[in-house]
């Protein structure tokens, strides 16, 4: 297991960096769904104790279950559930058609400018066949619509149980169909510019059910990474392992 790293930044505690690798790992399948963690070897690589560790893999299994704990056996990255992608998916649905619909009374058009540089960017991004960073700027455009509408708090407090989707994202982002969702953003953000609220609206949901296309190719292509039908769940506790 060999975590991607960045340099930890200036005043992040040990925890604060600990949890930005890990959720960025796991987020970007790096750490793939099923792998098994060792807080010991994680801590090593980020250069810092097993403390600060253990209160971020506590912190994301808490907001997220993204991690499973088993006492005694230890612990693993937890499988893609659909029905949680399903959860999340709804989530986003109604937070998102919201949102945007704010911004087309809201958007000027430094703000509209910002956007088109944005998916400009993912176009690049996408053709340099760099998916991670295109994922990375998609993120940063959907947060944008939150942001203009006053609702940056919003965002960030959906940001666990989102990195189950986040997974799902990146599997999709090597498929052509991720240039659909590319073109998506164009045509949301004319929406916005025309101030048309219902069309926006609706290219909104159009976006978020692209999921729903690709969901049979990627378990059929992925079947390792997702959890069967009917499982239940393990591994309730927090890790407090010594």
């Amino acid at each position: 297991m060999s975590l991607i790293c960045e340099p930890r930044r200036e005043g992040e505690t040990a925890r604060e960096y600990a949890y930005s690798m890990l959720r960025e790992n796991i987020a970007n399948l790096n750490l793939e769904p099923g792998c098994t963690l060792n807080d010991t070897n994680i801590a090593a690589q980020l250069g810092i104790s097993r403390t600060p560790v253990r209160e971020a893999i506590n912190q994301l299994k808490g907001e997220s279950e993204i991690i499973e704990i088993y006492p005694q056996r230890g612990m693993k990255v937890a499988l893609i559930d659909i029905n949680i992608i399903r959860n999340v998916r709804l989530m986003r649905m109604v937070l998102e058609k919201e949102m945007i619909r704010r911004c087309c009374d809201i958007a000027c058009e430094e703000d509209i400018l910002w956007m088109e540089e944005n998916v400009a960017l993912q176009h690049f991004y996408h053709r340099q066949k760099k998916m991670q960073q295109a994922v990375e700027v998609d993120n940063q455009l959907h947060r944008k619509f939150y942001e203009l509408a006053g609702f940056d708090y919003v965002y960030r407090s959906t940001r666990g149980p989102m990195i189950h989707y986040d997974r799902v994202r990146v599997l999709e982002s090597f498929y052509d169909t991720y240039l659909d969702s590319i073109r998506d953003h164009s045509s949301m953000i004319c929406a916005v510019r025309e101030r048309n609220p219902a069309e926006a609206c609706r290219l909104m949901e159009q976006h978020l059910d692209r999921w729903l296309v690709n969901e049979r190719r990627l378990r059929a292509e992925y079947p390792h990474y997702f959890k069967k039908e009917g499982m239940g769940h393990e591994g309730s506790q927090n890790y407090a392992a010594g």
